[in-house]
């Protein structure tokens, strides 16, 4: 029964001033590092993408399944759109915020998880670490599902533990919803849900007939679980575009068949690849004393150590085999279970002068990270594929906020059309996250953008400023009938986004 008198009690018996302190410290310290600068990264163009589906899905209640008719889950779209509606004016805010938010929910569950597993100390030490390190603040402040992602994997860590612990009916039920909204986020939730099925490891005893029937009640009751979350997951057959979901997935994982055939091609490369990304996000000390956590809660708990350890060994050895496409986002719950451990070993040091100087490495090497993150984008020092994804590739918008600021202005004297090089995740999408309400600016994609195409277009001068943006062409022939504006190029000179101005006949 709920008591508001209970649980206030529970929180002044075990909660003192110092902690409320820490609180308003670490909490103060989240919102300075995902809120500061939030819009300082250019806009990348995968966030262009989900903010137009978030619009799209605000405008058109018919269209509020719009993202799988990319195959991708619809919880990142329908969570941005009431951020669309407090801040309409500012859409790539509105975007990002959802993020911020699920990292806000995602250090709640690192606490909540710490501090049942171990003690308050831990909890406030793995909150601390997960507010400063370099890989989550970055994904917390870009609008993906990716912090979503990792929100669902720490929240589906806990129940699975805190079910095989207590096996209440009620724990299950909000087990199975906070489950279900999770594979509303991606499709790789579905790996922490299959992981769940080994909690029963956790209290596995020398009792074979007690520890048996303790499994067999919990595949019960897990199996309530399950059911509770697919049926929340098959809310998108409301949608005729569910089927693409499946489709979507081949084109990152490896099929059955695909694997069987030739079992080692990705393998090797992405067996090297894994720790690098998820070491270079981290700046390197952390996950080595996460696998050093691990070491010496095996021998204070062994089956927790072992139950840790799968969720760390199994999606690791699946990403290796089975990832066609990969990048250091998808990976970023195991990252987040190596700091996890970490807190627990940095917590449980004997040695104060040497958690210091840990403490000391750690918040040294994530000032330099975070620098590039918060404060100066150019300055990134992530993994090449990441700077060249969100800094210096074709896929980075340096420029679009500008050349909408210019449409802008433009536009006060008569309508404005855009012709941009790219109708989906390309320069059409990242210059649509600026349009404002009440803009009279019109963008219109193609792919490609050819000569054909400005003759097309050359129609509408009289009546509209048109101006064209390329977003992947390098040169351009001289019959062609622009005119040079501005280039925007990004850093390290290898692309730029090409402004042009289209000219009558």
């Amino acid at each position: 029964m709920f008591d508001i008198k209970k649980i206030l009690f529970y929180f002044k018996k075990n909660f003192s001033k110092k902690d409320f302190i820490l609180f308003i410290i670490i909490g103060g310290l989240f919102l300075l590092t995902r809120l500061v600068n939030l819009e300082k990264l250019p806009v990348f163009c995968d966030e262009g993408i989900y903010i137009r589906w978030a619009k799209v899905a605000w405008h058109d209640a018919t269209w509020r399944f719009i993202s799988l008719t990319d195959g991708r889950q619809p919880l990142q779209t329908w969570a941005t759109i009431p951020f669309l509606k407090l801040f309409p004016n500012d859409a790539l805010l509105a975007g990002r915020l959802f993020s911020v938010t699920s990292g806000l929910i995602t250090l709640l569950g690192i606490f909540c998880l710490l501090y049942y597993l171990f003690d308050k100390k831990t909890a406030w030490t793995g909150a601390f670490l997960y507010v400063i390190t370099p890989y989550f603040i970055f994904y917390d402040r870009i609008a993906l599902a990716d912090s979503a992602v990792n929100a669902g994997f720490v929240w589906i860590l806990f129940f699975s533990i805190l079910l095989v612990r207590t096996m209440r009916l009620d724990v299950a039920i909000i087990f199975g919803l906070i489950s279900g909204l999770a594979l509303l986020a991606k499709s790789s939730v579905k790996m922490f849900l299959s992981l769940a099925v080994l909690a029963p490891i956790i209290v596995w005893t020398k009792n074979f007939k007690k520890s048996f029937l303790r499994l067999l009640n919990f595949l019960l009751v897990f199996t309530g679980v399950a059911a509770l979350a697919l049926i929340i997951y098959n809310v998108q057959r409301l949608s005729p575009f569910m089927h693409y979901i499946d489709q979507k997935n081949t084109t990152f994982v490896m099929t059955v068949p695909e694997l069987l055939k030739n079992p080692f091609a990705v393998f090797s490369h992405n067996l090297k690849t894994i720790p690098l990304y998820i070491c270079g996000e981290m700046g390197w000390l952390i996950p080595f004393l996460g696998l050093l956590g691990l070491w010496r809660l095996s021998k204070k708990n062994f089956a927790l150590a072992s139950y840790l350890f799968l969720w760390i060994l199994l999606p690791f050895m699946a990403i290796a085999f089975f990832s066609k496409v990969l990048f250091p986002r998808y990976l970023i719950f195991i990252g987040n279970l190596l700091m996890i451990l970490s807190a627990y070993f940095l917590s449980h040091l004997r040695n104060k002068k040497t958690r210091i100087v840990f403490f000391a490495f750690i918040i040294a090497v994530s000032v330099y990270y975070n620098y590039g993150i918060i404060v100066d984008p150019t300055k990134l020092a992530f993994p090449p594929i990441d700077r060249g994804q969100y800094i210096e590739g074709e896929t980075a918008g340096w420029g679009a906020r500008e050349i909408m600021e210019y449409s802008r202005e433009r536009s006060n004297e008569k309508p404005v059309i855009i012709l941009a090089e790219g109708n989906f995740g390309l320069i059409a999408d990242v210059l649509d996250v600026f349009i404002k309400p009440g803009d009279k600016i019109s963008i219109r994609g193609y792919w490609p953008l050819d000569v054909e195409a400005l003759y097309k277009n050359q129609a509408d001068i009289g009546n509209s400023h048109v101006y064209v943006v390329f977003s992947q062409r390098k040169t351009f022939p001289e019959f062609w009938p622009i005119k040079l504006i501005k280039k925007y190029e990004k850093p390290g000179g290898k692309t730029a986004f090409y402004l042009f101005e289209l000219q009558p006949k």
